[in-house]
Formats: structure tokens, sequence, C-alpha cells
């Protein structure tokens, strides 16, 4: 007669099977195969990993996050700056002025192992502080843990190499997937006045995609916006109509707290090991040697549609001399001559505003008593030397109230100048205010102002159209990383590219060059830096001789 097996037995075997099956499951490294849902018992529990494989989710213990699934599997771990290294490529020969070269960056985790991902957000740049020399070099990311930039050798001498890790790919991700789709980013505090301007109201406004609103006040401009309304909640009917709005002044305690919540529970992604920190496992300086040769740029007209560049160019001190087209610097008399007879318009933020202050510099204007600035988003100059205008755009942010419509939308001036005339400049860069929106509903306002763009290119086909990129600012802790992070305003410069290209517009690209600058970045950077893009604009507006 057979023994019955006992249920100890049964369970022993059962227990060694679970354990086989745990190490083949970590054998494939997190490839998990829906609809298989598994966990490791307490018992067998690794010290490291706490495993939950399921139809849609992972977790990992010892980073304690939880991570949504994609199609892709997604390698657990981030970038450790502490052991991603860097070389040149080539190192054995020597390095040439007026030559490229490469660095080959290799993110690793923090076991020391080649990360198999791409999308880490990199800088890199090469200085030379005793000729005032600066370049930065273009990042091409090969989307499996490699990574090269490519510099312009521009003049013989020894210069520091700086490779800095601005985000790990899982931080990228979380901007990507997180911050772009969110909602109430942006939030203004409207301020609703009576007609006897004695009774106000303050209500909350946000931007929404158009539907039918109850109880709301809607404020649409299809033409700028598309979709996206300003919806406001209604004020007391009694006392206020809709057309009450006097002002907006966004809620920055609000959004202030609201991502502080988020920096909080995921302040791994943006902790100072990861971000903004430069990697030391390198050569911390190379030797460009000199060459018996003399350095000829054969470049283009600065001209519309120009293709990209292996580099935009360097800095010598503080004149930049650009390797995308033939620019110069300009004297006063080559600008006034340029500029004579000519209608300058130039649309967008604060920092565009700098450049409608520089360029009043450049001319000797900016003191003429012929400059008006009859409200805070707008300056005039006309003269006989220049007509040079200068428009903010509405819904801005900022910690003071702004009027409600006081700015004006580039379509309400383009769509209404005079055909007559057409001997325009249009200068466009709406950009700093809008690492908040929703990425579709800004990327719908940039295609509603190629629309603009055309509209008058039909109308006026002499006009040049000038677009200008955002350029880093590098708000590098706390919440301003979620708000207004260099990775925010890097993919709107990607948006601008994308969206403005081959309609023959020029492309004023000053990433690069505000990059490599030895100057901080920051919103509002130095004038002398203001006064070599504007030199770069006026090579692309002016003929150069």
């Amino acid at each position: 007669m057979r023994k019955l097996v006992s249920m100890k037995t049964i369970c022993k075997a059962l227990f060694f099977a679970l354990v086989l099956y745990t190490a083949y499951i970590m054998t494939l490294r997190y490839v998990v195969q829906p609809p298989v849902t598994f966990a490791l018992i307490p018992s067998c529990r690794p010290k490291s990993y706490e495993l939950v494989l399921a139809t849609t989710n992972y977790r990992v213990e010892n980073e304690k996050q939880q991570i949504k699934k994609t199609h892709r599997p997604k390698a657990i771990g981030i970038t450790n700056s502490s052991n991603t290294r860097y070389y040149v490529k080539h190192s054995g020969q020597s390095v040439n002025a007026g030559s490229y070269f490469s660095v080959i960056i290799e993110a690793r985790d923090i076991n020391n192992s080649h990360f198999r991902k791409g999308g880490d957000f990199w800088y890199a740049t090469i200085r030379n502080k005793v000729v005032g020399l600066n370049v930065a070099g273009k990042i091409t990311d090969f989307d499996n843990g490699t990574y090269e930039a490519t510099f312009f050798a521009a003049q013989s001498g020894e210069y520091d190499v700086e490779i800095t890790l601005v985000h790990p790919s899982k931080t990228t991700d979380f901007i990507e997937n997180v911050l772009w789709p969110m909602e109430d980013r942006v939030v203004w505090n409207g301020n609703f006045t009576s007609n006897d301007n004695k009774t106000y109201e303050i209500k909350k406004c946000k931007l929404k995609v158009h539907a039918d609103y109850k109880n709301a006040c809607v404020y649409s401009f299809p033409l700028a916006l598309g979709t996206t309304e300003l919806v406001c909640d209604k004020p007391n009917e009694k006392v206020f109509t809709c057309d009450s709005l006097t002002s907006l002044k966004s809620k920055n305690t609000y959004i202030e707290r609201h991502f502080s919540y988020l920096f909080s529970d995921n302040s791994a992604l943006f902790q100072k090991s990861v971000t903004y920190v430069r990697i030391l496992n390198g050569p911390l300086k190379i030797n460009i040697t000199e060459t018996s040769e003399n350095i000829v740029y054969h470049l283009p007209e600065c001209k519309a549609d120009l293709p990209a560049t292996i580099s935009d160019g360097f800095w010598m001190k503080n004149s930049w001399t650009s390797l995308r087209c033939k620019s110069k610097q300009w004297s006063m008399a080559e600008i006034r001559q340029c500029v004579k007879g000519k209608q300058l318009y130039f649309f967008g933020d604060s920092t565009t505003r700098q450049w409608n202050g520089g360029l009043l510099d450049l001319l000797g204007l900016q003191k003429s008593n012929m400059t008006k600035y009859p409200n805070p988003k707008k300056t005039y100059h006309s003269s006989d030397v220049v007509n040079l205008t200068f428009h903010f755009h509405p819904f801005t942010l900022g910690v003071s109230n702004s009027p409600y419509r006081i700015g004006r939308w580039e379509y309400e001036i383009m769509d209404n100048l005079d055909t007559r005339i057409c001997n325009y400049i249009i200068m466009i860069s709406p950009w700093a205010h809008y690492t908040q929106w929703v990425k579709e509903r800004y990327i719908e306002r940039l295609y509603l102002l190629r629309q603009t763009v055309l509209r008058l290119r039909k109308r006026c086909p002499n006009t040049v159209f000038v677009i200008k990129t955002p350029k880093p600012r590098n708000h590098d802790t706390g919440t301003s990383l979620l708000y207004a992070g260099d990775k925010l305003i890097y993919d709107i410069r990607s948006f601008f590219l994308d969206v403005f290209k081959d309609i023959g517009i020029h492309i004023i690209d000053v990433w690069d060059m505000n990059l490599a600058h030895p100057s901080k970045s920051k919103i509002h950077m130095p004038m002398r830096i203001i006064y070599q893009e504007l030199y770069l604009f006026l090579s692309h507006v002016c003929k150069v001789e």
C-alpha cells in the first residue's frame, strides 16, 4: 500500500519550485509578459528588491517609485553621476585648431553598469579662460546610454571640458509624461470691477479646452489659441458681467504649493546628485594644437531655412562668431542704413523687450524723446531713423496685476497691417510664459501663429519673418525645475524648429550661444550677449557687405 505524501512535503516542494521560478524571473531583468501576476513572499525577498510584477505596474523598493509601464519595458535604475564617464573619441589622435572633435559619454548606473537607455539631458562646453574662448557641444543621443558631444576647436590652447548631467532619463520621462500633460499648472486671479470702480470681486481663472461651461465667464481667441479658452468662475451677476474683467494676476502661491507637493513626491528625480551635476570621470582638460594652415570659414549667407550645423559658433571674449552663416559685427551707421524706411515689429515676452531696448541702444535712440512707453506691454519708436514697435503677448505670468487685454496677440496686429507699405520686418518669440501650459495647447498656439505669418506673407510677400528661439535659464533648485526648468524650455525650442521650418522664416537659434557664454544662464542675460544676438539678427535681415 503506497504511503500518502504529507502536506509538509508538498509545501516544501512548492516552496523550492517557487524559489527556482523566482530566480528565473530575476534573470529576465524585468522583462514582464502580461498578464502574469507574481510576488515574492516575504521569506524569499532579496535584500535590495521587492519585485511585484503585474499587468501594468512594477515596483522597485530601493528606488521607492511606482512607474507606469509602457509598450517598451524600462530599465530599473537611474544614471549615476559618480560612475558615468566620458572620453575623447579617437583619443590617440591630436585635436587640431579648425577641426571638430567629439567626446563620448557613457551613462552608468549605481552598480557601474552601462545604462542601456537614452533620454538623459546633457550640457557640454569647452572653455579657454586665458583667451576667453567658449564653445558649446552638440549632443547626439544614440538611445542606448551612449551620447556624443561634438565641438569645434576654434583655436589652439588648453581648454576645460565640462560635461554636465542636467537631468537623467527618468526625470525627462517624468517631464514628458507627467508635467507637460498636467492641467492647472497656470492659474490667475481675475479681478472683476464694477462700473463705478467701487466694488470688485476676485475669481479663479484657468486655461481650458473649449466646452459648454456653466456658471463661468469664457474668453475665446480662436485665431491665437484655437480650442484653448480662458475660463473664469462667474462673479456676482447682480453687480458684475463677464465684461467686467479688468486684470489678471497669476496665483503664484497656489502654483508654488501645487508644485511643492509634486516636487516632494518626486524629489529623487531632482536631487542634486542627478541635477546639473558635472561629470568628473573623464579628461577635465584637452589640448588643442596649432595648425600650420589658416582657418577659413566657408559659410552661406544668413538666410531663411538654414540647415542644421555641427556647431552653431563660438565666443571669443564677448564677440560671437557664427558657424551657421556669414554674420558680422555691425556699426551704428550700418544698422541705421539697414533699417531706414523699414517698419519693425517685435512680438514676444521680456526677453524680446531686451531685443527692443538693445536695438534702440545700437541705434543711439534708447533715450530719445521719440521712444514711447504707453504701457508696460508696449514700446514704440517712430522717427526718420527707424519705426520699431514691441508688443508683449497677453496672459502673462508675474507678481503684479496685469490689465486684462493690455497685451496683443500677434494676429491682432499682423492681420491689420497696411498692405500698401509692405516694408515689414517681423520678429516673433513667445516662450518664457508657456512652460506651464499643456504641451498640445501651446503647440496649437504655435501652429496658429504660423498661419498668421502665412496670411501676412500672402498679402505682403516681401515681409521678412524672424523667429528667435528660447535659451537656457538654469532654474536648478526646488519647484522652479518643475514649472520653468531648462528641459521644458529646450522642448519649446524644438517646437519652434519643427513648426516654423521650411516656410521661408529666418530662425535665430540662440540656445547654444547663451549656453556657451561663461555668464550664468538666467532669463535676462547681460546686454553684451543681447547685442551679439542682434548682430546675428541684422546679418539675416540686412545685406552683409
